[in-house]
């Protein structure tokens, strides 16, 4: 079963794994690189170094609550089988302690050793930090009882949408950090890269949608409940209208020339559609019974 902890991990996890993603893919680009533009993108990114790990720490606190207790936890660490749970497990613990490992080196005296030491743990952490993001969609796709969910779609969706959380994140950071050198025109760029995540989004969801239609009736009652039933609000007013409609008109608008305040509510409105399309989706979603196809309780 799924519940509230459920959906708050796999939103932080997702926006966490995201903001470090990026930021990781432009500080390593800008190691092999001098471009001005790159660098300006960079003092905005590079926010994701450090908010990433925290936000997905936070993301384990929400799971680490759904199992009700420590043992628990070890127990899926140290399980002997190595299943889809324990493998995201050991990538999110992974992630976090090469992640804060290569912030405390990068912070040492410069050494041989030391630059040597950084980029294995930083690029552990930036593959760790895949696994993460791609970990919550494959494994909710992997269940043949939860039609709906069942589909190759999910985790592309899950993936565009971790990525956009992760920018909107970045564009608070820059926000707060606006007066610093070269920040407002990397969150600029940083607001352009959004635009083509949430474009990205946008076809994930609907091919999604179509293709569960298009699939079992299971898969289909859902679908519908999720466009035209009771978490139709949900999808509507928060993930279509909120997380996408809105964030796309002020993105735009501060590519206009809006003020930089624009381009933080649209970033707000990003993560609260994020948080909204994990609830819709898990309560849209019904598991059957293997046995005799009965439904039976899937968040609860």
């Amino acid at each position: 079963m799924v519940n509230s902890f459920i959906a708050w991990y796999l939103f932080l996890a997702g926006m966490g794994g995201g903001a470090f993603l990026i930021g990781a893919v432009v500080d390593i680009a800008l190691r092999f690189s001098d471009s001005e533009r790159l660098a300006r993108i960079g003092a905005v990114t590079d926010g994701g170094l450090i908010l990433g790990p925290a936000v997905v720490v936070l993301g384990a606190v929400f799971l680490l609550a759904d199992l009700g207790s420590p043992e628990r936890a070890f127990q899926v660490f140290f399980t002997p089988s190595a299943s889809l749970l324990t493998i995201g497990s050991w990538a999110i613990a992974v992630f976090c302690a090469c992640s804060v490992a290569a912030l405390l080196v990068g912070g040492m005296v410069e050494t041989t050793v030391s630059r040597v030491a950084e980029a294995v743990l930083h690029g552990l952490a930036t593959l760790a930090a895949c696994c993460v993001i791609l970990y919550s969609g494959i494994y909710l796709s992997t269940f043949p009882t939860v039609p709906f969910l069942h589909t190759p779609v999910v985790p592309v969706l899950f993936v565009a949408s971790a990525l956009s959380t992760g920018m909107a994140l970045l564009m608070i950071f820059g926000f707060v950090i606006r007066d610093h050198e070269d920040v407002l025109e990397g969150m600029a760029d940083c607001a352009r890269m959004d635009l083509a995540l949430i474009a990205v989004e946008v076809v994930s969801l609907c091919a999604f949608l179509w293709l569960s239609f298009g699939s079992s009736s299971q898969a289909a009652d859902s679908a519908y409940a999720l466009l035209f039933g009771e978490q139709a609000g949900l999808l509507w007013l928060g993930v279509v209208a909120v997380g996408m409609a809105a964030p796309v008109v002020l993105e735009a608008a501060h590519l206009r020339g809006a003020d930089p305040f624009v381009l933080a509510i649209g970033a707000g409105c990003v993560s609260v559609g994020g948080l909204c399309l994990r609830y819709a989706l898990l309560l849209a979603a019904v598991r059957y019974s293997a046995v005799d196809m009965s439904a039976v309780a899937f968040w609860g």
